[in-house]
């Protein structure tokens, strides 16, 4: 009888050992969630990071696609909005390097920074995407930049100004810049390329500038503001499509509620096609979301593996924008 009873017991130990098992298996196809609510690789994939500058449709567009791109490639992503503080980005990365992760990609809050979130990082894998550092903290199978050369934007917007201003006879022109955060390495090259592409045409351009912070409330106030004190403006140039939105808005609240004079952005948003199809808008200059998202887990998986990514020259995957107007803009609406 005691032999029995000890049979029996076994046999009941061994049965609720696979019960258990059998359990253990089932959590473990459940992947665990992200921060961001995603779902972590389920094979043990790696870790990355993103830091977002500040959240606006742009930065929104290039964050879904960063997702998007992570997940399909077994990546468990990671990301948190800076709103627009060094400090907070910082504390992002270290967070990141504290918890093992492999790499992170950051949309810079000010250029300058660069250099404390490489040491920030360790000997995590470094993208740094949209907001260009200097090319000198570039490093070979460590540190990369997805984006474009920034020049390119402003360059657009000016060629197709001088060229109205050629068909209406005119070579000296009043124009108004909208402008995002000062000292950004982006609102320079944006800004000066513009002035740059317009003289290179033959235009006398006198500019009045501001800053919005790239707001479109902001840049509606300011425009409004500045159409009460009678003067004439014969193009308003934006580093972006929210500013050009807010100044449109201002001409048609204001006055005759006519769109005054032609006004350029730079983002080619959804709604910023809109304008352009519209006619309010009279050009936009395309960057990329998708492509910048998609670019950075391509370049992160190809510093993680070793393995060289088409598109990366000299450590730069370089996007090309494309001038938007009325005649085209119908291939940018989703």
């Amino acid at each position: 009888m005691k032999k029995k009873s000890i049979a029996l017991l076994m046999v009941l130990t061994l049965a609720t050992g696979a019960l258990a098992g059998c359990g253990r298996g089932g959590d473990a196809q459940t992947p665990a969630p992200t921060q961001d609510g995603g779902a972590a690789s389920a094979d043990g994939g790696y870790k990355v990071g993103y830091s977002m500058p500040a959240r606006d449709q742009f930065q929104t567009s290039m964050e879904k696609a960063i997702q998007a791109k992570a997940e399909a490639e077994g990546i468990e992503i990671s990301i948190l909005d800076a709103a627009g503080d060094v400090s907070t980005q910082i504390s992002h990365v270290q967070t990141w390097e504290a918890d093992g992760y492999d790499a992170v990609i950051v949309g810079l809050c000010n250029n300058d920074s660069a250099a404390d979130v490489l040491a920030a990082a360790g000997d995590m894998k470094v993208v740094f995407v949209n907001r260009q550092p200097s090319l000198d903290v570039l490093q070979n199978g460590k540190v990369v930049y997805v984006g474009t050369d920034e020049t390119l934007y402003g360059t657009e917007q000016g060629n197709y100004l001088a060229n109205i201003f050629k068909s209406e006879g005119k070579t000296d022109v009043n124009i108004a810049i909208f402008m995002g955060e000062l000292g950004l390495d982006n609102v320079t090259k944006r800004t000066q390329s513009a002035k740059d592409a317009l003289a290179a045409n033959g235009i006398n351009a006198t500019y009045v500038e501001n800053t919005a912070m790239w707001d479109r409330m902001k840049a509606m106030d300011l425009f409004s503001q500045m159409m009460n004190t009678g003067d004439v403006y014969d193009a308003v140039i934006c580093n972006n499509d929210e500013m050009a939105l807010g100044v449109i808005e201002a001409m048609q609240t204001s006055g005759d509620k006519q769109i005054i004079c032609p006004v350029v952005g730079i983002d080619a948003t959804d709604v910023g096609c809109a304008a352009v199809k519209e006619g309010t808008m009279a050009c936009s200059v395309f960057q990329d979301p998708v492509a910048q998202g998609e670019g950075t887990i391509l370049c992160a998986l190809g510093l993680l593996n070793g393995t060289p990514v088409d598109g990366l020259v000299d450590n730069y995957y370089n996007i090309r924008p494309q001038l938007v107007t009325r005649d085209n803009v119908d291939e940018f609406i989703k």
